[in-house]
């Protein structure tokens, strides 16, 4: 039989890094596309010449969140997807996010006061943060090496 090649340290530690720097990076592109959505939103506000004249400033505000949460979830895909080379990977990381988008979509429709809306994001950050890193546990839970992380 041939030799078996064992994961090294660094090799085991590779998924931690990739999510890691995963998230780290579509939080940056998820916040420029907020400054952008500011900008641009108040622009076409500023305007007042045709209906997106008419938004509120809370309207701009959650629409520019909404648009940064949408970056950062679509970035945070993608470099899983590069990372791991798996589109069910990929998925898997980044599913639980999916509801931040669809909260501040609703939040820029219907105006919520601004602290629930703050609560209801950090609470849904603290979930999807948790399902993301609770998948790399179960999946392999002692970093034991087997035929799909050899």
């Amino acid at each position: 039989m041939g030799h078996r090649m064992r994961k090294t340290p660094e090799m085991q530690d590779y998924d931690l890094h990739v999510t890691t720097g995963a998230l780290v990076i579509g939080v940056l592109g998820g916040l420029g596309i907020v400054i952008y959505g500011e900008s641009l939103l108040g622009d076409i506000q500023g305007t007042g010449d045709s209906h997106p004249g008419n938004l509120a400033n809370w309207q701009v505000d959650m629409g520019a969140a909404c648009m940064g949460t949408a970056a950062f979830i679509v970035i945070f895909f993608l470099l899983e997807l590069l990372g791991h080379k798996s589109k069910a990977h990929a998925w898997r990381a980044t599913w639980p996010w999916l509801p931040l988008v669809g909260l501040t979509a609703l939040a820029s429709v219907i105006h919520f006061p601004v602290y629930v809306v703050i609560l209801m994001c950090a609470l849904d950050v603290g979930w999807a943060f948790y399902k993301t890193w609770a998948g790399r546990r179960a999946s392999n839970p002692r970093g034991k090496v087997t035929n799909s992380t050899k």
